[in-house]
């Protein structure tokens, strides 16, 4: 348990191992799994790929793993229960052995993938132990096949009353002051087969923005051999200065998102690298996307005196319902054809088919294609075509 320090580092036992004084009400507790020894649970705990494992089980009835304050800080760890479940394999379990002297309970019962026991705890003081933390027991396992993990879970295909939990004095979601492990208790740590691998990122090599629109990538992580994604980051460092971009990760870093809005003065190839760290910080994948932003010389906005150029502004309002207006602009008398395409390619509307004037001009569309039905909602594309060259704008109908 990597935030354990000061008064965490001394442990006294009294048949329960306790080193937390009573902790104020939040919102969870933290149960996690030992396998060499130290009392913690960190990236170096995994399986043996042969032989058994000693699987020490603990639970901080009264902390999360990051220290802060958890559970609804009531004494009395009475009993608990455990559903172990094994993914990636198979698993022989052996003998659970209770830290906790003298306890109680049902055998244990299990399949080749989970695990069920149920302990309580006789000793004469037991309702009146201090939200702190304690080793449970020990359980033995042994692979059998595949490359398993194992992982707490809230409950079993063997029984619909099996839970991991513990008794103590706070009101849980069935009224019997029991906390669980589910919406009200999810700080959990398993332990892996391989903690050394790392997760994969899936992120797009190449995205080419169309001038000016704001840039968003969407990236994606899977774990491998169960473990745990702990950190997505991007490298935003060949960025323009000063730009507005953000990368955001989920919680649980499965996924994550850049948003950037370029400025005018932007154009060329930009690389972000996106980087994901497994259970142990140093297992990484990484994946670089080029942003590809290019100059549109036909886009920028006239001035008073100034040259007319070839140009198509961002609809406005986008998006819309049920109409928008499209501006253009064209540097001398031409014709124009002013399209509206749906996402395959089919054309969707023909707003403007005839010779313009040179200068600026508008066209008010009401969402409809040429025989005046209703578009369905969705992203459509509009080009203007010219003898001079041609624009498109994205639009999006809204209904």
């Amino acid at each position: 348990m990597r935030w354990m320090r000061g008064i965490h580092g001394c442990l006294v036992v009294l048949g329960l191992m306790v080193v937390l004084a009573a902790a104020s009400p939040a919102a969870a507790q933290y149960i996690y799994m030992d396998t060499n020894g130290d009392g913690l649970n960190t990236w170096a705990d995994s399986l043996n790929a042969t032989g058994t494992t000693a699987l020490d089980i603990w639970i901080d009835s009264g902390f999360n793993r990051n220290g802060s304050p958890g559970g609804c800080g009531e004494r009395g760890l009475t009993s608990f229960s455990l559903n172990i479940h094994a993914d990636g394999g198979t698993i022989n379990w052996g003998a659970f052995t209770s830290a906790i002297s003298p306890s109680t309970g049902p055998p244990a019962v299990s399949n080749p993938h989970e695990y069920h026991i149920e302990v309580a705890l006789t000793s004469p003081g037991s309702t009146s132990t201090p939200a702190g933390l304690y080793q449970l027991g020990t359980l033995i396992v042994d692979i059998a096949s595949g490359d398993p993990c194992l992982r707490f879970a809230a409950n079993t295909t063997m029984s619909s009353r099996h839970s991991t939990s513990f008794g103590a004095g706070c009101p849980g979601k069935k009224k019997d002051h029991t906390s669980r492990l589910d919406s009200e208790w999810f700080d959990e740590d398993g332990s892996v087969g391989h903690p050394s691998a790392a997760p994969r990122v899936f992120a797009p090599g190449l995205v080419l923005p169309q001038y000016l629109d704001p840039v968003v990538v969407d990236v994606q992580t899977a774990s491998t051999n169960c473990g745990t994604v702990s950190s997505l980051v991007a490298n935003l460092s060949a960025l323009p200065a000063g730009s507005n971009a953000v990368f955001t990760a989920a919680p649980d870093n499965s996924s994550g998102t850049l948003t950037w809005q370029p400025t005018v003065n932007d154009h060329g190839d930009f690389f972000v690298t996106f980087t994901a760290a497994g259970k142990n910080p140093n297992a990484t994948d990484s994946r670089t996307t080029i942003i590809r932003l290019v100059t549109n010389p036909v886009t920028v906005d006239e001035t008073e005196g100034a040259k007319p150029v070839l140009a198509l502004w961002q609809n406005r309002p986008n998006p819309f319902n049920p109409a928008t207006t499209l501006v253009y602009s064209v540097p001398a008398q031409t014709r124009a054809r002013l399209i509206v395409y749906d996402i395959s390619g089919r054309a969707a509307a023909r707003l403007v088919d005839r010779v313009e004037s040179v200068g600026r001009h508008e066209v008010h569309w009401l969402g409809q294609d040429d025989r005046g039905r209703p578009l369905a909602s969705g992203v459509y594309i509009c080009r203007l075509t010219t003898a001079f060259g041609g624009v498109t704008r994205r639009l999006v109908l809204a209904r």
